[in-house]
């Protein structure tokens, strides 16, 4: 009986993305798509070619069918893609050629994309990928490691009063350095096209109340893709042997972008230190400014191609997976590599601009200049860590996921937030990055030390 009513249960509630290879029960609807590009290209095409930058394509998360709309408020329950410059980001791909008519060019420009927009499509309108999830690697997995790891490796100091002896404390680590270096584009031009998208770009808005923007001024780190620390996230103690190096996505790597987008304070505004549950404005913001995150790497992968070079976001490609909790590429870690913080006791990266936020990261050809960490202790920015002053994140979280010799992997989920925002499709709680001393910057007593 039992397994009846399991089968009958997962009819109704299909994995949103099954194990790759098997048949997937939401694909991006393709008439839709082929009949909104269709309708596109006889607009821009009549009686003279004049590509159209208002237009979007909308596909809603109900049933993946899409339409053609202009730039407008987002709605919650739809993904938007730019038909021009994202979609399709060369210069005249949408211009008919003589005899053709604008059905057959919708379905050959269609034919180079689906597949392409049926992943991210997928990533923005799910949660999450369960384990299992990706398309294999073409090539076999390289796996380095450090010289010597071992869970037990760790800093050996003098106890720290207030601090759990069992807190893990990982060794220092070395500050990567390039000398000589004259950079393909500088970090600065780089800043300034995410901070432009950051700006203006429409889909940077919750779709609730007057659409308040959930990000702000973005912060950049580069890291080297040879820098060993990658070698380093394979180790155990770390993200595990299944972390993949950034030659593995991408041939010819020789740089990673990763970018810390902070939350405006129109997200935590309403989040009260007595709620039970996290403020509305907050799920939102981490449901839907994860869909911008999807917007930001496709932009930087776009801003690469457009200087000669290639360009990959692994959270968005195709042989994206993870093992549990341990994923296949790391953003907090990248973030760390790349010089835009450390990690806290609740596991979240502690930035210059604090704790709430999130990150993306793009693997490119280009040649970057490095990021100098201005640090080497990987938990140099918590207070806790540093002479046990500080718990208020063990405070805040009411599912007793962070205790004070680290975070429980996945007692976040017993939260019941999902439960409470069920109808609005939202579910992220965030009470370790929200009311605490290193939600908006770096707590002052570290800041002292590091001066």
């Amino acid at each position: 009986m039992k397994e009846i009513l399991e089968a009958e249960k997962a009819s109704l509630f299909p994995n949103e993305i099954p194990k790759w290879g098997e048949p997937y029960p939401n694909r991006l609807d393709k008439k839709s798509v082929l009949t909104s590009l269709t309708d596109y290209i006889l607009q821009v095409n009549y009686r003279e070619y004049k590509p159209d930058k208002r237009k979007v394509l909308a596909v809603r998360i109900s049933d993946r069918t899409a339409t053609l709309r202009n730039v407008a408020p987002p709605l919650r329950h739809e993904v938007y893609y730019f038909i021009e410059g994202e979609l399709f980001p060369y210069e005249g791909m949408t211009k008919l050629r003589e005899g053709q008519t604008p059905a057959e060019l919708a379905e050959e420009l269609l034919d180079d994309i689906y597949e392409q927009l049926y992943i991210w499509v997928a990533y923005d309108l799910t949660k999450g990928s369960p384990p299992g999830f990706g398309k294999p690697f073409d090539e076999p997995h390289i796996f380095k490691g450090s010289e010597n790891p071992n869970p037990e490796r760790i800093t050996r100091l003098a106890p720290v009063k207030g601090v759990n002896p069992l807190f893990f404390r990982p060794d220092p680590v070395p500050v990567y350095t390039v000398d000589d270096f004259v950079p393909d584009v500088t970090i600065e031009e780089i800043f300034r096209h995410v901070d432009d998208l950051v700006k203006n770009d429409f889909r940077n808005a919750l779709p609730e109340g007057d659409n308040p923007p959930i990000w702000e001024t973005p912060l950049i780190g580069i890291a080297s893709v040879d820098d060993p620390i990658f070698a380093r996230f394979q180790d155990p103690e770390v993200e595990g042997s299944g972390h993949r190096l950034p030659q593995e996505w991408l041939k010819g790597a020789r740089s990673v972008i990763s970018v810390f987008l902070p939350f405006t304070k129109h997200i935590s505004a309403h989040y009260t230190k007595q709620q039970r549950y996290s403020a509305l404005e907050f799920s939102s913001g981490k449901w839907n400014g994860s869909k911008f995150l999807n917007v930001v790497r496709r932009s930087l992968i776009r801003f690469a191609n457009s200087r000669g070079a290639e360009a990959l976001a692994p959270n968005i490609d195709p042989r994206y997976d993870s093992d549990g909790w341990r994923p296949y590429w790391s953003e907090r870690h990248v973030a760390f590599a790349a010089g835009l913080g450390t990690f806290g006791l609740h596991q979240n990266l502690i930035s210059e601009r604090g704790a709430l936020g999130r990150i993306c990261s793009v693997i490119t050809t280009l040649n970057l200049k490095p990021t100098v960490r201005s640090y080497t202790d990987v938990y140099g920015y918590c207070l806790y860590a540093f002479d046990g002053s500080c718990d208020a994140c063990i405070r805040r979280c009411p599912t007793g996921a962070i205790t004070d010799a680290g975070k429980v992997d996945g007692r976040c989920e017993t939260h019941g937030n999902k439960e409470h925002f069920k109808d609005w499709n939202y579910g992220s709680c965030g009470h370790c990055s929200t009311n605490i001393p290193c939600s908006r910057t770096i707590p002052a007593k570290i800041k002292r030390t590091l001066k």
